[in-house]
């Protein structure tokens, strides 16, 4: 399924293209060919493409409006898993001015159910510009996901 993700109440795309790249190496996506979590939107140029199973339909959506982007087919509210074991994981890019895109990252993954609320409200705790890393909590069985996903945007700010 492909699902088309517009602006919401956040306007910048290239926002919208850290939140799939981060959906996309927390597995609830596929890679477009080439290896790309997202496209440019064929039919709207203001608006990109992700491609997911019907069943993670949901989680995703709700991680592109977490992250305050839409998409244009509505589907059901997710079904998200209960947490049992929650631990807290710090994040950060070797580059420290990276770490602002820790913000569109962990709105995300918290909407798609991968990390939880912080004691604050937010979906990271800590300072994105004046900290080396931000800490961002979820279940023990999903550390290895959240941490992988967070290195894959890591990854992708700094080749580009």
């Amino acid at each position: 399924m492909i699902l088309t993700v517009i602006r919401g109440k956040e306007q910048d795309l290239q926002l919208a293209g850290i939140a799939a790249t981060v959906v996309c190496a927390a597995g609830l996506t596929q890679p477009f060919p080439g290896g790309f979590p997202s496209r440019d939107a064929v039919a709207d140029g203001g608006s990109l493409e992700v491609m997911c199973d019907v069943v993670n339909a949901p989680r995703v959506r709700a991680g592109f409006v977490r992250a305050g982007f839409d998409t244009i087919k509505k589907v059901a509210d997710p079904e998200l898993p209960a947490k049992t074991k929650i631990v807290t994981l710090n994040v950060g890019p070797e580059e420290q001015k990276f770490l602002q895109m820790a913000d569109p990252a962990a709105d995300a993954l918290r909407g798609a159910g991968l990390t939880v609320v912080c004691a604050d409200g937010k979906s990271y705790s800590g300072d994105l510009f004046s900290d080396a890393t931000v800490k961002v909590q979820c279940d023990q069985a999903d550390a290895a996901i959240v941490q992988e996903a967070f290195t894959a945007v890591w990854t992708l700010l700094a080749s580009g």
